[in-house]
């Protein structure tokens, strides 16, 4: 079961009806909106500046009064009613906070060997809104293509639009780039590591992922697959292979396939 979200109303006297806790932001469409601010409130209060607040203010064209919702990216979530409303601040008074609102019960994070073009781009977006906690990108003997500074900083900035879009409170850590062998040293950080291995022939996902576990982590390879040796160094620091099918998959494809079904699995999509 999902745990339960952790509310707590925070303000100076009584709620008028505008400021009630179940009230939403709705953007034009009826979605719901959410912004990001990685900072704490301060005294019941938020300020808010940089692109989120110029989006609030000149985007979305909210006014003093309206009620938003800010997440903090480590799980928190507030009802913000907002106090000022200018084009490089917006201010306003938290009205309540939510601990992990939306969230997986269990630690899922996916290692995706560094994929060509917009392909891990992609990796990330969908991985981010499924609910990964984290996104390890690494390189093998296979892998085609690179990160630079450049591109990693867009890969977190296409996670942040994803976490907003999907109303996730925690966002994903993207890590710089490791090698294959580094990848092995942080199998002690799980309490299961898996391998989809396109030469495996026995288990099946279904059977290799354990039920009891808090934290996965889950290794996706390159477009031309793995070699031997770097399947059999992954199963010596511990890691678990199973196999995704008869059919071949695109790397990316592969990747959302695993983290739905691992999630599905661990009881964390509905």
């Amino acid at each position: 079961m999902r745990p339960k979200s952790e509310v707590s109303t925070v303000g100076q006297g009584p709620l008028r009806p505008s400021q009630k806790v179940e009230c939403r932001s709705e953007g034009r469409d009826g979605h719901r909106e959410f912004y990001f601010w990685p900072e704490a409130p301060r005294g019941g209060c938020l300020m808010i500046t940089g692109p989120e607040a110029r989006h609030i203010s000149r985007v979305m064209r909210h006014e003093v009064g309206n009620v938003i919702g800010v997440v903090d990216g480590i799980g928190g979530e507030h009802q913000v009613e907002l106090t000022a409303v200018k084009a490089d601040r917006v201010a306003g008074r938290v009205l309540a906070n939510t601990r992990r609102a939306r969230e997986p019960k269990h630690r899922v994070a996916i290692a995706q060997a560094v994929l060509k073009g917009d392909h891990l781009a992609q990796v990330c977006v969908q991985a981010t809104e499924l609910g990964v906690s984290r996104i390890i990108p690494f390189l093998s003997a296979r892998t085609v293509g690179r990160v630079s500074p450049a591109k990693l900083e867009r890969l977190r900035g296409v996670s942040l639009s994803a976490l907003k879009s999907s109303t996730r409170t925690v966002l994903p850590t993207i890590d710089p780039p490791v090698r294959l062998d580094e990848l092995g040293k942080l199998a002690g950080e799980f309490d299961q590591v898996l391998v989809a291995y396109e030469d495996e022939t026995d288990a099946g996902l279904a059977t290799a992922l354990k039920r009891d576990v808090g934290s996965v982590l889950i290794v996706v390879g390159p477009e031309g697959g793995f070699e031997p040796a770097e399947i059999d160094a992954l199963k010596a620091a511990g890691a678990v292979s199973f196999t995704l099918g008869p059919r071949r998959l695109r790397a990316e494809t592969a990747a959302v396939a695993v983290v739905t079904m691992t999630l599905g699995l661990l009881g964390d999509l509905g």
